[in-house]
């Protein structure tokens, strides 16, 4: 079964995970990402993006606003799956277990 969790845990993550090149953190806490890594994820000037934090391992990750509601349309189709799964168990359970 798919989910986040694996995703970033469970898979040999750190494989999938390059060294891009190097930024520069300008005063008003912007950088330049890299022209190979724009092209290679298809950003253009103006694309918004969502910074992921993770702190444990104090790193940034940058992943594209589709990319972002592709993972929470994703979540979205989990989280019915659950309930319904929850709402058939419900309604086969012996009388007495509501």
């Amino acid at each position: 079964m798919y989910n986040m969790y694996n995703m970033l845990y469970m898979t040999n993550f750190h494989q999938a995970i390059h060294l891009a090149g190097t930024v520069t953190v300008g005063p008003k806490g912007q950088v330049v990402i890299p022209a190979d890594v724009r092209e290679g994820m298809g950003i253009a000037p103006g694309d918004k993006l969502v910074a992921l934090y993770f702190d444990q391992k104090k790193s940034i990750a940058f992943i594209t606003e589709d990319q972002a509601q592709a993972y929470i349309e994703q979540m979205g189709d989990k989280f019915t799956q659950f309930k319904n799964q929850l709402t058939q168990q419900a309604d086969t359970a012996p009388e007495g277990w509501d």
